[in-house]
C-alpha cells in the first residue's frame, strides 16, 4: 500500500463498509473478547458520525482498510473510561477517548494503526480536548505496544462498566505521558499475563510506560498516578 494511507472522515454512507471491516477483524481474532464495541457494532459505529463521536477511515484503492473512532463523552456516561479509573466529573467531562480502532487483517504491519492514532490525536487537539484515554485488552500485546510507542501509559486495569477486562491508558494532548527511556534502571518489569502484579503497581501510583522486544512484559515507572 502507499507509505501514507489516505485518511478521511466517515459518515453514515460508510456504515456498510465499516460493518464488513468489523466482520473481517472479528473473524481473525483468536478470542472475540479482545475487541468489543460498546453497545454492539452497528450501534457504536452509527453513533460516531456526529459531535459526540467522530470516525476516520483509511483507504487503499477505494477500499476501507482501517478505522479509528474519537469519542467526546459526558462525565457520567457509562462508556467514559474516566469513570472506571475514578476521575472527578470536571476532568471526566473534558476527556476524549480513542474508543475503537480496526485494521483489515490483510493490511496489518503497514503502519495503519499508528497513523490512525496520530490522526485522532490531531483531531482531539482541534476539538480542544486536554487529554485522552484509550483501552486495550490485556491479551492484546500488539495494540498495547503500539499505544505505548505513541506516548500513552497504562493507568488502570480492571473490568469496565460494560463488562470488559481492559487496560486503560492515558496521555496528555501535548505530549507523551512519560519521557524516560525503556532502559531506565528504575523500571519494574511485569509479565504481560501477571495481572495481579500489574494491579498492585497501578494501585501504588506506578504507571505502565514501556515495552520491550521479545516478550509482552510491561515496564512500570514509579511516578505519580495520572
Amino acid at each position: 500500500m502507499n507509505p501514507e494511507p489516505m485518511l478521511r472522515p466517515l459518515d453514515a454512507a460508510d456504515l456498510p463498509a465499516l460493518l464488513r471491516l468489523h466482520a473481517a477483524v472479528m473473524q481473525a481474532l483468536p478470542d472475540p473478547a479482545m475487541f468489543r464495541l460498546f453497545g454492539g457494532a452497528e450501534s457504536f459505529l452509527s453513533s460516531h458520525f456526529g459531535a459526540r463521536g467522530e470516525s476516520l477511515g483509511a483507504f487503499e484503492d477505494g477500499q476501507l482498510v482501517g478505522y479509528g473512532a474519537l469519542t467526546r463523552p459526558q462525565a457520567g456516561d457509562r462508556d467514559n473510561y474516566a469513570g472506571d479509573i475514578g476521575w472527578a466529573p470536571e476532568r471526566a467531562g473534558r476527556v476524549a477517548l480513542l474508543s475503537a480502532a480496526m485494521v483489515d487483517p490483510a493490511y496489518r504491519g503497514q503502519g495503519l494503526h499508528p497513523a490512525l492514532i496520530e490522526a485522532r490525536l490531531q483531531l482531539a487537539a482541534a476539538r480542544g480536548a486536554p487529554e485522552l484515554l484509550v483501552r486495550a485488552a490485556p491479551a492484546n500485546a500488539l495494540s498495547r505496544r503500539t499505544l505505548l510507542a505513541q506516548g500513552f501509559a497504562v493507568v488502570w486495569l480492571g473490568v469496565q462498566a460494560e463488562g470488559s477486562l481492559r487496560h486503560v491508558m492515558w496521555r496528555p494532548i501535548g505530549g507523551a505521558a512519560w519521557t524516560g527511556s525503556p532502559a531506565d534502571a528504575a523500571l519494574r518489569w511485569v509479565a504481560g499475563e501477571d495481572l495481579d502484579g500489574q494491579k498492585q503497581l497501578l494501585q501504588s501510583g506506578w504507571l505502565g510506560v514501556a515495552t520491550r522486544a521479545g516478550d509482552a512484559a510491561i515496564g512500570f515507572a514509579p511516578v505519580a498516578s495520572a
